[in-house]
């Protein structure tokens, strides 16, 4: 039932991820080709790689990092529960997580909006460089990530959570194996 808007949210994170990093890295190419051969650089591309291409890099993941189920955890403390306990953990973690997306979501959208309001710019040389855009990628993202916590708490709530039990440690050394 919630398969749909995970894939869709995974899908949309890793090819909007993507197409950042190769724009990014374009831009860069020709920024440093155009100073070798003709002196001068692509305007503003050190603005529009810290204002929108970093913001978009680390942010538009977090959703999908939830998805594949990539965040840090301490499981030393977790691993030998099941059942009741397990979940109840678990729930609680997915609430504070969600508390703490809702409080971004909610700060970084009144940023966004304040700075829409007045026409966020910076002077690159002399030309004025429109940021207020680039306010509304932390609350896109940390909406994204909120949605992935609310399926979470649902499915925890309903019984149909399963952690996967992966163990990052032994994936990275099948990986290392296999070249």
């Amino acid at each position: 039932m919630l398969k749909p808007i995970e894939t869709a949210i995974a899908r949309f994170s890793m090819v909007m991820g993507g197409l950042v990093l190769i724009a990014m890295m374009l831009q860069v190419v020709i920024d440093v080709l155009m100073r070798s051969f003709l002196g001068a650089g692509f305007p503003a591309t050190a603005d529009l790689v810290g204002k929108y291409y970093m913001v978009a890099v680390s942010l538009l993941p977090l959703a999908l990092t939830e998805l594949k189920r990539r965040h840090i955890e301490a499981t030393i403390f977790t691993q030998n529960l099941t059942g009741t306990p397990l979940r109840l953990v678990q729930l609680f973690g997915f609430l504070v997580f969600a508390a703490v997306l809702a409080v971004m979501l909610y700060g970084s959208t009144n940023e966004a909006l304040s700075k829409m309001a007045s026409g966020a710019y910076i002077e690159a040389g002399t030309m004025r460089f429109v940021t207020w855009p680039s306010y509304w990628i932390p609350p896109f993202s940390f909406g994204l990530a909120l949605i992935v916590m609310l399926i979470r708490i649902f499915e925890v709530l309903t019984g149909r959570f399963t952690d996967g039990d992966h163990d990052p440690l032994e994936e990275l050394q099948a990986t290392q194996e296999e070249a």
